[in-house]
């Protein structure tokens, strides 16, 4: 009596696990759009705080990356919007001189960041999850970054503002969303942006 192993066809496998992927709900299908809404750390602001070690009394102050951003799903896979960023930061010290006088003074110098990007955001989404969404995103565009100067010194320079030299920026970041409902989720960015690290809330409609 002979027995025959029956086998599946390549083929006839492959359709059923690709039939098995495409039976998951996918987080951010086609026709999706999405709001997110976040704020960033882990920035290079040491490295320009480095620069006021000379002086005493030295504070800081500041306020972002602040993120948002919309995204349409163009397909399951490919999504394009836009992401705006801002940041501001204030950096004060004293330091000590000699007037006309020759007398001792000591004054105080504020200096002020303000920077603001808005990039068109492609994203590349990998996931297959109704929940878990991953995703690769590059962003193109405008940025701008303007120092200001000011100083106690009658003989300083105050009211000094400075324009960014190359209005292009870039961002380059691994992301994923977790949706915790239909609609509202948390974002995660980790990656080359206006911050090395990015999260917040997220709303999808």
């Amino acid at each position: 009596m002979f027995h025959h192993s029956y086998r599946l066809p390549a083929f006839t496998i492959a359709a059923l696990l690709l039939g098995s992927f495409q039976a998951n709900a996918q987080a951010f299908p086609e026709g999706s759009n999405s709001i997110s809404v976040g704020y960033g750390g882990v920035t290079l602001l040491g490295s320009i705080s480095k620069n006021f070690d000379s002086y005493t009394d030295v504070n800081y102050s500041g306020m972002g990356p602040i993120y948002f951003k919309y995204e349409h799903a163009m397909t399951d896979n490919l999504g394009l919007g836009v992401n705006v960023a801002y940041a501001q930061n204030e950096w004060s010290y004293k330091y000590s001189d000699t007037d006309a006088n020759n007398n001792s003074v000591t004054y105080t110098e504020t200096t002020s960041r303000s920077t603001y990007s808005i990039l068109a955001r492609l994203n590349y989404h990998i996931g297959s999850d109704d929940k878990f969404d991953p995703y690769l995103g590059i962003g193109l565009g405008y940025r701008d970054a303007t120092w200001k100067y000011d100083t106690t010194n009658p003989d300083g320079t105050t009211n000094v503002d400075i324009s960014g030299l190359m209005p292009f920026g870039m961002d380059l970041t691994l992301g994923m969303r977790y949706f915790f409902t239909e609609n509202i989720g948390l974002y995660a960015e980790f990656g080359a942006a206006k911050s090395v690290l990015q999260g917040g809330l997220a709303v999808k409609f």
